[in-house]
C-alpha cells in the first residue's frame, strides 16, 4: 500500500480526526458523581439508545429522568455494599452466574458475527427436519381450543356451563386466564409432542368438536380442552419455518463450539 505524503490536506484531515477524539473524550465526562463515584456519559448514552429503540425520543426530559434513575441505582448499590451484601456467598454466586451469562452471550454473538448463518445453511437444516418428519410416518395435527382456569372448581363450573348449551368461544373470552381467550381459546395446529402430554393424551382420543370429559391439570392451572379439527400433518414451507429452523441452527452451532472447546480443554 502506498503511503501518501503529509500535505496540507492530509494534515487538515488528521487534525479534524484528533479534534473528534478529544471531543469524544470530553463528552465522556461524568453525568453525575455520587459520593465520589462517577456515572459515565457512556452509560447514559447506552440507556438513551435502549429507550430510543423502544420508541422514546431523545429529549432533555428523557435524559433528566435517566440521570435520576442512574443516581438512584448508584445510591442503592452503595448502600448494599455498605451493608456488606455484596460479600455474601449467595451474592457472589449470583454475580458469577450473571457474568458468565453475559460473556456466553458475547462469545456467541461474536461467533455469529464472524460467520453469519447463511440461507444455504438454513435450507440444509430445513430439509433435514422435513426428512425426519416424513420418516416418522403418518403424523396427525390437531387444532385445539382451551379455557384455562385457576382451580378445578372453576374448570368444572365451565364444563357445567358447556353442558347447559353455552358456547365454548364465549366462555373462553369471558373466563379463560390465557391470552388465547381473545381468539375464543383457539391455540392453532399442533403435533401431539408439541403440547403438554396431559393434554395431548386426551386430545388424540377426542372426536372433532368434542370437549375433554374432565378438567386437565397442567402445572398450577386447569384446562378445559376442545378438539376443533384434525388433519394429516402438513409440512410448512421454508419461509414459514425460517425462524424455527434458524433457532435449530443456532443450537447446533452452539453445540459444535462447545464440543471444540471441550475437546481442547483440560478438565480434571
Amino acid at each position: 500500500m502506498k503511503v501518501l505524503p503529509l500535505n496540507l490536506m492530509n494534515l487538515a484531515a488528521l487534525l479534524a480526526g484528533l479534534s473528534m477524539v478529544f471531543a469524544a473524550q470530553a463528552n465522556d465526562a461524568p453525568v453525575a458523581v455520587v459520593n465520589g463515584v462517577a456515572i459515565s456519559a457512556r452509560l447514559m448514552d447506552r440507556n438513551v439508545q435502549v429507550n430510543v429503540a423502544q420508541g422514546q425520543r431523545d429529549t432533555p426530559e428523557l435524559r433528566a429522568a435517566l440521570r435520576q434513575e442512574l443516581v438512584a441505582r448508584e445510591l442503592m448499590t452503595q448502600e448494599a455494599q455498605k451493608r456488606g451484601l455484596d460479600k455474601l456467598p449467595a451474592t457472589q454466586d449470583a454475580l458469577q452466574a450473571m457474568r458468565q451469562n453475559l460473556l456466553i452471550d458475547l462469545v456467541l454473538n461474536d461467533e455469529f458475527t464472524k460467520k453469519p448463518i447463511t440461507d444455504a445453511e438454513l435450507k440444509t437444516e430445513y430439509e433435514r427436519q422435513v426428512k425426519a418428519l416424513q420418516a416418522a410416518g403418518d403424523l396427525q395435527q390437531y387444532q385445539i381450543s382451551t379455557i384455562v382456569l385457576a382451580t378445578e372448581a372453576d374448570a368444572r363450573s365451565v364444563m357445567t356451563a358447556l353442558r347447559s348449551g353455552q358456547a365454548f368461544d364465549a366462555l373462553a373470552k369471558a373466563r379463560s386466564m390465557d391470552p388465547s381467550k381473545d381468539k375464543g381459546g383457539e391455540l392453532g395446529w399442533f403435533l401431539p409432542d408439541q403440547i403438554a402430554p396431559a393434554i395431548s393424551n386426551v386430545v388424540v382420543n377426542l372426536a372433532p368438536g368434542a370437549v375433554s370429559a374432565a378438567p386437565i391439570q397442567v402445572g398450577p392451572y386447569w384446562h378445559v380442552v376442545r378438539l376443533n379439527a384434525k388433519r394429516p400433518f402438513q409440512v410448512p414451507g421454508f419461509e414459514e419455518s425460517k425462524a424455527l429452523v434458524q433457532s435449530a441452527v443456532v443450537q447446533s452451532r452452539r453445540a459444535a463450539l462447545l464440543k471444540r472447546l471441550s475437546d481442547a480443554a483440560v478438565v480434571k
